[in-house]
């Protein structure tokens, strides 16, 4: 699965928790916490997912111990994070001591994508605006969270929180889709040999 692939289905899935957000907010004694919330937060896991794997192939987060390792945190949580949800799906009306372990990976998730959009910038190995947009992505939760303390459990705070993640993620796919992946090799052909010229041997008989 190439980085185009993978930033169309992240994509598709950026808008969905905004979308579950709001159809929950609606009909909230119907679909919270049911199978319905499995649905579209496995589609939402799974875009991020995607868009990451993306970000990692493209070197985002630099080769350094820590770029490399960081990647490799989120991508687990978020694995754990999707456990959930496939849990969820199956076992709607579930809660045992499990679910809520593993549901607690996605604010996890969210916290760790700070540290990953840090990362981004500091590497500077993506061009220009895009080294912000995995910034833009983890600064999400912190103001989720600050709208829904200023604001409580309203319209408005989830308002707020589903349509800034709706265009984080979005643009995190636009830049998955429009950069260009690193190849694994491309150290492999720097030798200072190529710098020395070539010269002719004459051959006396």
């Amino acid at each position: 699965m190439n980085n185009k692939t993978l930033g169309i289905l992240g994509l598709i899935g950026a808008p969905f928790l905004f979308i579950g957000m709001q159809l929950e907010e609606i009909y909230n004694q119907e679909l919270a916490y049911s199978w319905f919330t499995g649905a579209w937060e496995f589609m939402y896991i799974s875009a991020w997912l995607a868009s990451i794997i993306a970000l990692q192939r493209l070197k985002a987060t630099g080769t350094s111990k820590f770029g490399k390792g960081i990647i490799w945190v989120i991508i687990c949580t978020l694995l754990l994070a999707e456990a959930s949800n496939v849990y969820l799906l199956i076992f709607p009306k579930d809660r045992t001591t499990l679910f809520w372990i593993l549901d607690s990976f996605w604010p996890i998730s969210n916290l760790i994508m700070l540290l990953v959009g840090i990362t981004v910038v500091w590497a500077k190995v993506l061009p220009g605006w895009h080294r912000l947009v995995p910034l833009l992505v983890g600064m999400w939760f912190p103001i989720a969270s600050l709208a829904m303390v200023i604001l409580g459990r309203t319209s408005t705070a989830f308002i707020i929180g589903g349509v800034y993640s709706a265009v984080a993620w979005s643009l995190l796919a636009i830049v998955v889709l429009i950069s260009k992946e690193q190849p694994a090799n491309q150290n492999l052909n720097t030798s200072p040999l190529k710098s020395i010229p070539d010269y002719p041997v004459n051959v006396s008989s």
